[in-house]
């Protein structure tokens, strides 16, 4: 069952400049920062990140008490994105079931995310 669509495009030199980005606890945590500086392309990465943010900010329903960092974006073997939630946003994730599907695309220095956030069938 479908909880909540989210679409985000980011162009990456906005992003750029903006410092209070970079701050850990702010809006990344610092495994994320860390994995940014690690990229190829560490402002492009930054950018899919933010982006992958906003996307889930508007594919989840309202939750009270949740934090940009009770989101966190890691990235599989296969660098395939996926949240995982910490704080408020975890427990009330839990307890209503939800599962976040979440794609990111680059290209032609703009980001794309896409979030779905779905009902986990229960047995």
């Amino acid at each position: 069952m479908l909880i909540g669509l989210g679409h985000d495009l980011q162009a990456v030199h906005e992003l750029e400049s903006v410092e209070g980005l970079r701050e850990p606890g702010v809006f990344f945590t610092q495994a994320e920062l860390a994995h940014f500086a690690r990229a190829s392309s560490p402002h492009e990465s930054l950018a899919a990140g933010f982006s992958a943010k906003e996307a889930l900010f508007k594919a989840l329903p309202p939750v009270d008490g949740w934090f940009w960092t009770d989101a966190e974006l890691h990235h599989d073997a296969r660098h395939a994105p996926r949240f995982e939630f910490h704080g408020a946003l975890r427990e009330h994730a839990e307890r209503e079931g939800w599962h976040t599907l979440l794609s990111l695309s680059h290209s032609g220095g703009f980001v794309s995310t896409v979030v779905v956030v779905t009902l986990t069938p229960r047995p």
